[in-house]
């Protein structure tokens, strides 16, 4: 007896076939013929030019990402693989000690590596800042010596900047305004140091701290459900967006996440090298090209092998994902996931999707603008703000 497809198989199968024969028409479409070579005509000789200085040319068309942040203590073997990847700056972490994990804080000897290697720093605070006590028991302005303290020892200029992490999901009012006044204390504590406050969190936690005045850098975590994110993306206020979490590239060969900068940002989110701050800015154009070879997608969307008819899907990739495009060939485009790096038990894939199924990242599409509920009064239960405390014994008062 022919086995019955429910709805749900039927409408994958469906989905595969009409891309199969989608791909059948793609492969099958008359090929451009090549152009002609022209013949080359002699030329007068010219008098050879000075040749332009390599550090202020930029490289164009940056495959991986530029930005990357690493809980690894990075040695000469790590930062050249960063390097040599194409990665420019990478984020490194200050932190009160001992650092939340071994070799999270970035000590003064590595500060030295990193930027022997050409590479530039930016700089983030975090110390079990995924623990509600850390707001709640009021400790911004230790948080903030400390963190201009590791500041001096690395060497961090003035004109720059620190980020501060709030690495969870707390968007009720009750848990909201504990981490204003955290912030509040932050800058504050940060007054004639000439160093610029950022923050680290989701869309809602930024946009509060931003209306209040209170950062002037805002770094967006790749947890895209949490609240606030897709709309205050879609404001264009933020300056980083974490696009690939915890992902392990073969060029690389250990844990990082990689950020975009907003084009608008013109290169510079307040990184900093061995020449100063601005110095450290990378170039608007490569930031702008890196940026729009990357696309959010519109729809859930099977991902396909080939271009060959019959080509096998690989995967569905949901709505919202963001992946690299790599190629484009009559009304498909290649892209490759998770910017290349295996991340816990998926690896990454390449194949082919329809470019309709793409969608610029200027903005998350389909998305509401909603902040939901960012300010909401909900009475929130000490499981739900202590739920990562179980090791932040130093966060007690």
């Amino acid at each position: 007896m022919a086995q019955r497809l429910n709805r749900r198989d039927f409408l994958l199968t469906s989905s595969v076939f009409a891309a199969s024969a989608a791909l059948a028409s793609c492969s099958s479409a008359a090929k451009p013929a090549p152009t002609p070579t022209p013949t080359p005509t002699p030329s007068t000789p010219t008098t050879p030019t000075t040749p332009p200085n390599p550090s202020s040319v930029p490289t164009l068309g940056s495959a991986f990402p530029l930005i990357t942040d690493t809980a690894a203590r990075l040695d000469v073997a790590k930062a050249k693989a960063l390097r040599a990847a194409g990665v420019k700056t990478v984020f490194r972490y200050y932190s009160h000690l001992p650092p939340s994990l071994v070799g999270k804080d970035l000590q003064p000897e590595e500060t030295l590596i990193i930027l022997g290697e050409g590479l530039s720093i930016g700089s983030v605070f975090q110390h079990f800042n995924n623990c509600y006590r850390t707001f709640e028991n009021n400790w911004g302005k230790e948080d903030a010596e400390q963190a201009l303290r590791m500041a001096e020892a690395a060497g961090q200029p003035e004109g720059s900047a620190i980020y501060f992490g709030v690495d969870a999901d707390w968007p009720y009012a009750a848990l909201r305004d504990p981490i204003l006044k955290y912030f509040e204390d932050i800058k504050r504590a940060f007054e004639g140091s000439n160093i610029a406050v950022g923050i680290y969190s989701n869309g809602c936690l930024c946009n509060a701290v931003r209306e209040k005045g209170l950062a002037q850098y805002f770094w967006l975590s790749g947890s895209t459900g949490h609240s606030g994110t897709q709309a205050f993306y879609n404001t264009n206020n933020w300056t980083l967006f974490q696009n690939a979490l915890d992902v392990t590239p073969s060029q690389v060969g250990y844990a990082i996440d990689t950020n975009l900068a907003n084009p608008s940002t013109q290169g510079y989110f307040g990184q900093w090298n061995d020449r100063g701050a601005r110095p450290a800015a990378h170039a608007a154009a490569e930031t702008q090209t890196t940026f729009m070879a990357r696309s959010f997608l519109r729809a859930d969307t099977e991902l396909m092998q080939d271009l060959n008819p019959g080509a096998a899907s690989l995967t569905k990739l949901l709505k919202d994902r963001n992946v690299r495009t790599i190629a484009t060939r009559c009304d498909w485009t290649k892209v490759i996931t998770q910017e290349g790096g295996a991340t816990r038990a998926l690896q990454p894939m390449t194949g082919w999707i329809p470019t309709s199924a793409l969608a610029p990242m200027t903005s998350f599409p389909g998305n509401s603008s909603n902040y939901g509920l960012c300010g909401a009064p909900t009475a929130v239960s000490d499981t739900t703000k202590y739920q990562n405390c179980d090791r932040a014994t130093s966060r007690l008062r």
